[in-house]
């Protein structure tokens, strides 16, 4: 792939300082949701600690139970993937532009969250397996392999600004066939993985040619992990037939609409 840094980095820039309208209520509901904040409060009616002076009514007829405690509750930290389908198809029209669009807004949003997130494509190849005849190859292909690339476009732990040309080239990377099972698959295990209490995996997708029981079953699979899936079709995708949590997009700019947040608050 003959990428040229310095365009990338500018394709980076220019989506990165715009502001789609309206998109400050989805980047708030996503810090209310994703940011890691520690809480901090009282339990009263305790037989030890600080001494309530609320409690002196209840001392007075005998009750023991006059202190509180202080309780920390840690917060949920989130661990969150941006899976995007860069096969052949996502050429079509300007899905990859709008992919990558919605890609480099979303990992503002949780740069911003303080959210642990890596930001990954994928797309397919086929290799003939040939088999032999002592020890000579017949040159007969007696099946077809479909193998997995995985693009990391930003890794875990890589700082938003390190990995900003490799963000801004998502447009380039369209193309090959389209392995959706086993790289949903892989990147479900992938965050089954992570210490984080929460995990959630954006998935950025036209839909071409999927089989809807692939895809119900890999959102079972998801479903005993623990992992949320939000599916975003890029185009007019069959993905809400797919995915329990999915919406259509036609550019970034559907990101702030009412649909999406209300969306989002099913990551609760």
């Amino acid at each position: 792939m003959n990428i040229v840094k310095s365009v990338a980095q500018m394709n980076y820039s220019v989506e990165f300082n715009s502001e789609p309208s309206g998109l400050g209520a989805t980047k708030a509901t996503i810090q209310r949701i994703l940011r890691s904040l520690d809480l901090v409060g009282w339990n009263t009616h305790e037989e030890t600690g600080r001494l309530d002076r609320k409690a002196f009514t209840r001392y007075a007829t005998g009750g023991t139970a006059i202190f509180s405690k202080r309780h920390h509750v840690e917060a949920q930290a989130s661990a969150v993937t941006i899976l995007i389908d860069c096969s052949g198809s996502m050429s079509n029209g300007r899905r990859i532009h709008t992919a990558q669009s919605v890609a480099i807004q979303l990992s503002k949003m949780l740069d911003k969250a303080n959210a642990s997130f890596n930001v990954v494509g994928f797309q397919g190849g086929q290799g003939g397996l040939r088999q032999g005849v002592t020890g000579a190859s017949t040159g007969v292909i007696d099946a077809i392999i479909e193998y997995t690339e995985f693009i990391p476009f930003k890794t875990w732990g890589e700082a938003l600004t390190k990995a900003s040309a490799k963000l801004g080239s998502i447009r380039e990377w369209a193309g090959n066939s389209t392995p959706d099972y086993s790289a949903i698959s892989m990147t479900l295990e992938d965050l089954s993985k992570r210490d984080e209490q929460r995990k959630i995996l954006f998935f950025l997708t036209d839909a071409d040619s999927y089989q809807k029981s692939h895809m119900v079953h890999l959102q079972g699979i998801a479903d005993k992990l623990g992992i949320k899936i939000i599916a975003i079709g890029i185009g007019k995708t069959d993905v809400e037939q797919c995915f329990k949590i999915a919406q259509n997009v036609e550019n970034v700019s559907d990101l702030a609409d009412a649909t999406f947040n209300k969306l989002l608050k099913e990551l609760r």
